[in-house]
């Protein structure tokens, strides 16, 4: 398919971009008097860019009958009474050319279609006789031949007649009389003869100033007008043809003018039937003859509309009803190039204005519209027809000023604040977002609202989503999605756009007064920065509360307290961190928080994850947040001086960007942290969100640490070995102290709580791979062993003696009863007992078994030791080496023993260099 403009020919002062709009102003008096345009002027031009309508065929029809005589009287009095600009003006001219040419006419091939309806002319020329409302002046009339013309009697008799005719009616002229019984007289010597009278309603208006005796110039020319249809009705080949408004507001909204149409409309159409230059549809041939001299191959015109109907076709639930019918088929085909709708804008919707001219108003935007696209081909792309959304307002002022004209100077205001211009809203939102600049889908909008606004009221006020795509989609064009996008950002930045959803669908228009987005964007620059904060923390707060993970501490100010529970830290916005990296200050806090519990050092470090706010979704977030902080000051402010309407639009507003803010919180906390004194920052992007923030930790945050491998459910037997938590067969190990270890010791994973830990050990048990033990370690009280029920216990109670031990510390079983010795029966010698060797205990020596590490001398802990931390010396210190003769003085000091050996492996080795570390301590070992 080609481009419209690839096609169609423009008229050569459209193509030279040297249109002169003053063309379209067509002004029957100065045809008459031989001073108007050319286009005007000369028959042979003008009727070649005639579109001739049906309305004009019958009206010319009857004029050459009525001419070449034989009519009836009602058939040659023809009033023309319809809206402003509805053709009348052409038509007069249109049959001021043809009554002038009579016969020559049939030497014309551009009014050969006319002549086929009208028949020949019969008359040579006839003569000819024009009245406007500036052809007389009311009080100084109008000097010709030294005659002085006053009245409307007086000029049309002169103008049939000459002077002859006019010495008929000379006295009523000169007192400005209307004559009665006269003008026949006159009509009688000027056969054939034409009379075009065209804006008489506002000449009385101004007539009605001048006094005639007790009456005015105004009553006594519409009293002449019944006189003068009563003349050409009772005078053969004599045709009068009169215009009048179609409502009084075209004339002036005093009482005045409505008086004066009233009585004009009974004196002319008492006589008369009306007609109607223009149909409705005929607008679409009129302005294509008028604007292109060849609308190109007919194949390649269908090709389009074709593909147009395939495409509405495609789109019928997003369209109106009646794009996919057959009609619209027709009436793509009477508009092309222009999509039906730009044009029905003009002719339905500002038609509805009083003085908007209906045809001559439409041709004047259409053609500027044509020109500025003509002369901007290389920049708009391929277009097939031309949409609303070509309108390039900044580019037309004829469109810009006629919206001013008929509507106020206050919509200037709105043009450049959110349709067309250089800083307008939907100019920045092409900008800002490219699928949306791309086809400037955001201007194009605004455009077909701002036309659709005019002309429309009450339910069906300004274009609902389905006739906005309608106006705009096109083959191969945008993706009907953006028009939603665009939509949605024009509501949220326009300041002139208004929408109500009251209906099936929403509907949008533009108005001179400012929404509340004005308001809104006023007051955002007043939110401060600390508001947003503390609106976002207030906001984390509430939404934690849900969270039965973890304990959740939002935004702490004072020191934590050591943590036995998986703990959450979410930082305030102001912390912020890139997946690979955290910011310097966010760094420091998170250190802090990690290792220390005000001036001493945190025991449990491996309890603690930190929820940051992402820098790349920290800004949508804020913005979010202020938009809201703006909407609740605004309904807080201005609640009394908001309309009903605009009141309604706020709440509406305060609860989508409140469901906004919620939703870009979870976008923005995205990052877990976790810090460890070995490896250091570790962050966890993620990359699924929930509707909530409280559900996104619920689920996606610790589904994330499991896969990850940062949070375990459960405790794997080869990881407690390679950790040394499992027992040996010289070593039990305590069964709260592997708990422990998991909430210490930051190199490991967490554990989601103690069932973690305490459900593995009992699987463990049930699995025959460890036995549990009661006692202080060195001595047991009681043992269990699968399939022995496993006792119960807790294991985060660190009072219990629980204890895990090796397979090899199971106790043998007590040795069987006695068997009785049969001494036989009397008289028989019984046999003696066999005799045994003693057995022999073995007897530990000083040298270890191979098998068993080397034990060291001893293990030293010195150091200061801070006030608040002695509650830690015991559980640290002394209770791990309780059986290692712990000597406490200045200096902690563990030893080896022969039945407590301390070797590297060993976890009081372990538990003690690691506390020693974290404390600060010096360790040593010998």
């Amino acid at each position: 398919m080609k481009a419209w403009f690839n096609t169609v020919t423009p008229h050569e002062d459209i193509r030279r971009g040297q249109l002169d709009e003053a063309v379209f102003a067509a002004n029957l008096a100065e045809v008459a008097d031989g001073t108007g345009r050319e286009i005007y002027t000369n028959p042979e031009m003008f009727f070649q860019k005639t579109y001739f309508t049906e309305g004009l065929k019958i009206i010319a029809q009857r004029m050459v009958k009525g001419l070449n005589g034989g009519q009836d009287a009602t058939n040659r009095v023809i009033p023309l009474q319809t809206g402003f600009g509805g053709g009348k003006t052409h038509t007069l001219i249109s049959l001021y050319h043809l009554a002038k040419w009579g016969k020559k006419a049939l030497h014309s091939p551009h009014v050969a279609v006319l002549l086929a309806t009208t028949g020949q002319p019969q008359f040579e020329a006839a003569r000819l006789a024009v009245f406007t409302n500036s052809t007389n002046d009311p009080i100084q009339g109008r000097q010709v031949a030294g005659l002085t013309l006053r009245t409307l009697w007086g000029e049309l008799a002169y103008q049939l007649g000459g002077e002859a005719a006019y010495e008929v009616v000379r006295l009523n002229d000169e007192k400005q009389t209307a004559p009665k019984g006269l003008f026949k007289k006159v009509l009688a010597q000027c056969q054939p003869a034409l009379i075009l009278i065209d804006e008489l309603a506002d000449y009385c208006i101004s007539a009605s100033a001048v006094k005639v005796g007790d009456s005015n110039l105004s009553d006594q020319t519409i009293s002449f007008m019944q006189e003068l249809t009563e003349a050409v009705s009772g005078t053969d080949r004599c045709v009068l043809i009169a215009t009048l408004p179609a409502s009084a507001q075209e004339l002036t909204n005093s009482d005045i003018g409505t008086r004066i149409l009233s009585s004009l409309e009974s004196r002319v159409g008492r006589m008369a039937s009306g007609l109607q230059p223009v149909k409705e549809n005929e607008i679409f041939e009129v302005v294509r003859r008028r604007l292109f001299e060849d609308l190109g191959d007919i194949t390649e015109r269908d090709e389009v509309i074709t593909e147009y109907m395939n495409l509405y076709q495609s789109l019928q639930r997003e369209l109106p009803p009646h794009a996919t019918k057959t009609e619209y088929r027709d009436q793509l085909r009477q508009a092309y190039p222009f999509q039906p709708e730009l044009i029905d804008k003009f002719r339905l919707g500002w038609a509805s204005n009083p003085h908007f001219q209906r045809t001559r108003g439409v041709l004047r935007i259409l053609a500027a519209i044509v020109t500025d696209i003509w002369r901007r081909r290389p920049e708009v792309g391929n277009p097939y027809l031309i949409h609303t959304s070509d309108v390039a307002l900044m580019n037309l002022d004829v469109l810009t000023g006629e919206i001013t004209k008929l509507y106020g100077a206050n919509w200037g205001s709105v043009i450049s604040a959110d349709v067309s211009g250089m800083s307008a809203n939907a100019r920045r939102i092409d900008h800002e977002i490219q699928n949306l600049g791309q086809h400037q889908v955001a201007q194009g909008v605004a455009a077909t609202i701002l036309l659709s606004t005019f002309g429309t009221q009450g339910q069906n006020k300004g274009v609902g989503l389905d006739e906005l795509k309608l106006s705009m989609v096109r083959p191969n064009g945008l993706n009907p999605n953006d028009i939603n996008s665009a939509l949605d950002q024009l509501e949220g930045n326009g300041h002139y756009l208004y929408y109500s959803s009251g209906g099936r669908q929403k509907r949008y228009w533009f108005d001179t007064t400012p929404n509340i987005n004005i308001l809104i964007n006023q007051a955002k620059s007043n939110i401060k920065g600390d508001d947003i904060t503390a609106e976002i923390i207030k906001r984390v707060a509430d939404k934690t509360k849900m969270v039965s993970h973890f304990t959740v501490l939002v935004n702490p100010l004072a020191d934590v307290i050591d943590q036995k529970r998986l703990t959450l830290v979410i930082l305030s916005p102001i912390y912020r961190a890139t997946a690979q990296q955290l910011n310097p200050d966010t760094q420091a806090v998170i250190e802090k928080l990690a290792t220390k519990k005000g001036n001493s050092e945190r025991l449990y470090r491996n309890t603690m994850l930190y929820l940051v706010c992402s820098e790349q979704r920290a800004g949508n977030v804020l913005d979010e947040v202020r938009s809201y902080l703006a909407c609740f000051k605004i309904s807080d402010e201005y609640r009394t001086q908001l309309t009903l309407e605009q009141n309604n639009d706020l709440r509406k507003r305060i609860d989508e960007a409140s469901k906004q803010v919620l939703q870009a919180l979870v976008a923005a906390y995205s990052l877990v942290v976790k810090y460890g004194v070995k490896k250091g920052v570790e962050i966890l992007p993620l990359v699924a969100f929930k509707e909530s923030l409280d559900s996104q930790i619920n689920s996606q945050l610790v589904t994330a640490l499991k896969d990850e491998e940062w949070l375990l459910e459960a405790v794997g037997l080869n990881f407690l070995k390679s950790n040394n938590l499992l027992p040996t067969s010289t070593q039990a190990v305590k069964i709260y102290d592997i708990y422990d270890a998991f909430l210490r010791f930051d190199d490991k994973p967490m554990i989601t709580g103690k069932e973690a830990v305490g459900n593995s050990i009992l699987r463990f048990y049930n699995q025959a791979e460890y036995g549990i033990a009661v006692g202080d370690g060195q001595q047991f009280t009681q043992f269990y062993f699968y399939p022995d029920k496993a006792p119960l216990f807790d294991v985060a109670d660190a009072t219990l003696n629980y204890w895990l031990v090796d397979k090899s510390s199971k106790p043998a079983p007590p040795p069987p009863p006695a068997t009785p010795i049969d001494y036989g029966t009397i008289g028989t010698a019984a046999p003696l007992p066999a005799i045994h060797e003693p057995i022999t205990v073995p007897q530990e020596t000083d040298s270890p078994r191979p098998d068993v590490p080397k034990p060291l001398k001893s293990i030293t802990v010195s150091g200061r030791v801070a006030l608040e931390n002695w509650n830690q010396v015991f559980i640290s210190f002394i209770r791990p080496l309780t059986n290692n003769q712990v000597e406490i003085e200045v200096r902690i000091k563990g030893k080896s023993t022969q039945a407590f050996p301390l070797t590297a492996s060993s976890p009081e080795y372990k538990a003690v260099k690691e506390s020693a570390s974290q404390l600060g301590l010096k360790f040593e070992e010998e």
